[in-house]
C-alpha cells in the first residue's frame, strides 16, 4: 500500500512538473529545447518584363528593400541569340542558373530559371542585369521571398512548351508539404490575359504580369505535399514557355550533417577533374554539398548528387578537393579529408559543338561551327535521316566526304539511317559547314563536336549504339578499353525531351556538352574515361523514341 502511494505521487509530481514546463514556456520565461521549425515563405516583392526591340541587355529594378537571407527568382528569356542568357545583380553578383532550361519553338535563343539563395541585404533595392552575347529580345519576371532556407533551398523543377491557351507544365517529383511553388512563363506573342491555375488543388496566387501577358508570374506558398505543376489558362492562343519550381522553406534546426566520405577522382583529364563521394545524413535532411578546390568552394551539388566535374582546371596543375554537406538552415558538416589531383599536361579537351533539328523535309542541310576550326582536331557527329532509303551523306567545306563508323542505327518504323561520321586530324578552317544529304526530302537531324588532344590516325576504338523508347536512353556497353580515352555519347530523340540529364559510364559522369533548343540532338562527352566497357546514357524529362550511340576516341 505506502507502494501504490510513492508511485501515485511520483505520477502527479510528473503532470505537475509538465504543465508547469508549459505554461512557462507560453509565458516566454523558459525556453524549450530547440527543434527544426519551419518557416512560411512569403511573397515580398516582384517584377515582370519585356523588351520591344533587340538590345545587348536589359536592367531590371527591384525597388523595394530587400531582405538579408530572402530568396531571389526568376524566369528569364532571350530570343534570336547564341548561348545562354546571363543574369546577376549589383549586390550578390551572378544568379546561379537552375537546371531544366529550355528554347523557344524554332529552337533558338534561351530560357531558364535563375536564383540566388540568401541574399546580400539591399535597403534601396537592387537591380538585376540581364544580357546575352547579341543584341536579343529579353523578357521575363523575377520575385523575392523570405522564409526560404538559405542553403540548397531548390528542390524540383520541370519547364515545358506548347502552343495553345492551356499552360501546363507537367508534374515535378513529390515534395513534402509547405514548400513554396513558384511558377512563371513566357510567350512568343501576345495572349492578353492570364488566368492563374492550381496545383494540388490549391490556387496559384498572381504576383507579376507585363501588360500583353507576355510574361507571368505566380506562386502558392504553402504547397499541399505531393508532385506540383506549373499551370494557367490564356485568353488568345500563343507559343508559351513555363516552368514550376519548388524550394524548402527555412528552418532553424542547429545540428550538422555527417562528413561526406570516400572521396576520390574518377577522372583526370588536362581540362577536367570528375570527383565523387557517399552521401551524408541530417537529423532533417541534406540540402546539398559544397565542393572546396584548394580551399576555395567551387560548387554546390544538390543533396541527390555525389558526383562533381570541375570544368576550370588546366593541364599539368596539381590541385586538392574537399567536400561538405549543408542543410537548408546553412549548418555546414566539417570538410572531407582531402584528396590530391595532379592533371596531365595535355589530355583530350571539348572546344565548340553544333546541332539541329529541322523541322521541314529536305534533302540536304548544314551545320556551321561557330569558330575557326584547328589542325589536327578531332570532328565527330551523329547524323540521322528519318525515312529516306539508303545511307545518310556526310561532307564538310574543308576536309570533304567524313569516315562513317561501323556502328549504325535506324528508325523504330524500321526505316531510316542514323550513323556515327568523324573526321580525325582535321584540317584547320576560319568557318567549317557541315553537310548532311540524303536520297531524298526527309528529315536530317544532326549533332556535332569537336576536340582537342585526341590520336590523328586510328584515333575511333570502340562504338555502341542502342535505340528504344522512354526516359531512360542508353547506347549499351562497347568493348572494354584502356583508361584515359575520350568518350562520347550521342543522341538523336523522335521527340522533344525538352530536359536532358547526362549519365555517367564507370562511374564517372559525363557532362553535357552540345544540345539543340529542344534537346532532342545532343552531345555528352567524358574527357578521360575510367577502363573497361562505356555506355552512352541519357535521362530525359519527356519519354520519346531515342537513338543513342558511344564511341571511345585514343588520345594523342
Amino acid at each position: 500500500m505506502r507502494r501504490r502511494r510513492r508511485l501515485r505521487f511520483s505520477f502527479f509530481r510528473s503532470v505537475l512538473r509538465c504543465a508547469v514546463t508549459a505554461t512557462l514556456a507560453l509565458a516566454g520565461l523558459i525556453a524549450l529545447p530547440a527543434t527544426a521549425q519551419a518557416a512560411t515563405p512569403a511573397f515580398v516583392q516582384g517584377k515582370a518584363f519585356s523588351t520591344s526591340s533587340r538590345v545587348p541587355s536589359l536592367s531590371v529594378v527591384l525597388p523595394g528593400q530587400v531582405g538579408s537571407g530572402d530568396l531571389l527568382v526568376g524566369w528569364f528569356a532571350e530570343y534570336n541569340a547564341q548561348g545562354t542568357v546571363h543574369v546577376s545583380d549589383n549586390v550578390n553578383g551572378a544568379w546561379t542558373r537552375a537546371p531544366a532550361s529550355t528554347a523557344f519553338q524554332n529552337d533558338t535563343g534561351d530560357i531558364a530559371l535563375y536564383y540566388v539563395q540568401n541574399t546580400k541585404p539591399a535597403a534601396g533595392g537592387l537591380t538585376v542585369s540581364v544580357s546575352a552575347s547579341a543584341n536579343a529580345y529579353f523578357q521575363g519576371s523575377l520575385a523575392e521571398y523570405s522564409g526560404v532556407a538559405i542553403a540548397g533551398p531548390l528542390d524540383q523543377i520541370v519547364s515545358n512548351r506548347g502552343v495553345g491557351t492551356a499552360v501546363d507544365t507537367g508534374p515535378t517529383a513529390a515534395v513534402p508539404a509547405g514548400e513554396l511553388v513558384f511558377s512563371a512563363l513566357v510567350t512568343g506573342n501576345s495572349p492578353g490575359n492570364v488566368t492563374p491555375g492550381a496545383s494540388q488543388g490549391v490556387n496559384y496566387t498572381p504576383r507579376a504580369r507585363t501588360t500583353s501577358g507576355s510574361a507571368f508570374e505566380q506562386d502558392i506558398a504553402s504547397a499541399v505535399a505531393g508532385p506540383q505543376k506549373g499551370t494557367a489558362i490564356l485568353a488568345n492562343t500563343a507559343d508559351w514557355y513555363a516552368v514550376v519550381a519548388t524550394f524548402r522553406p527555412a528552418s532553424s534546426e542547429t545540428q550538422a550533417p555527417t562528413v561526406p566520405q570516400d572521396l576520390h577522382a574518377t577522372s583526370v583529364a588536362a581540362t577536367s577533374v570528375s570527383l565523387t563521394w557517399s552521401p551524408s545524413t541530417d537529423d532533417v535532411a541534406v540540402t546539398g554539398y559544397t565542393v572546396y578546390r584548394n580551399g576555395t568552394p567551387i560548387a554546390t551539388p544538390g543533396p541527390n548528387t555525389t558526383s562533381y566535374t570541375d570544368t576550370t582546371v588546366v593541364g599539368g596543375a596539381t590541385y586538392s578537393y574537399t567536400v561538405d554537406a549543408f542543410d537548408g538552415a546553412g549548418n555546414h558538416s566539417a570538410q572531407s579529408p582531402p584528396v590530391q589531383v595532379t592533371t596531365p599536361a595535355s589530355a583530350p579537351a571539348f572546344v565548340q559543338g553544333a546541332a539541329d533539328s529541322p523541322g521541314t523535309r529536305t534533302t540536304s542541310t548544314t551545320l556551321t561551327l561557330p569558330s575557326p576550326v584547328a589542325a589536327g582536331h578531332l570532328l565527330v557527329g551523329w547524323f540521322a535521316q528519318y525515312d529516306a532509303p539508303g545511307q545518310v551523306q556526310v561532307s564538310d567545306n574543308v576536309n570533304g566526304a567524313w569516315t562513317r563508323a561501323p556502328a549504325s542505327e535506324h528508325f523504330n518504323n524500321g526505316g531510316g539511317d542514323l550513323a556515327l561520321y568523324y573526321v580525325q586530324n582535321t584540317r584547320a578552317a576560319a568557318s567549317l559547314t557541315v553537310t548532311m544529304s540524303a536520297s531524298g526530302p526527309t528529315y536530317l537531324p544532326s549533332v556535332v563536336a569537336e576536340y582537342s588532344g585526341v590520336a590523328t590516325s586510328n584515333a575511333l576504338d570502340q562504338t555502341a549504339v542502342g535505340r528504344g523508347n522512354g526516359t531512360a536512353a542508353d547506347s549499351g556497353p562497347t568493348a572494354s578499353v584502356p583508361g584515359g580515352e575520350l568518350v562520347v555519347g550521342a543522341m538523336i530523340t523522335g521527340g522533344q525531351p525538352l530536359t536532358v540529364t547526362p549519365g555517367s559510364s564507370q562511374g564517372v559522369p559525363f557532362t553535357l556538352q552540345v544540345y539543340n533548343g529542344s534537346r532532342s540532338c545532343t552531345i555528352e562527352g567524358i574527357l578521360s574515361g575510367a577502363p573497361g566497357p562505356q555506355n552512352a546514357r541519357f535521362g530525359l524529362a519527356t519519354s520519346t523514341d531515342w537513338y543513342a550511340a558511344a564511341a571511345t576516341f585514343r588520345a594523342a
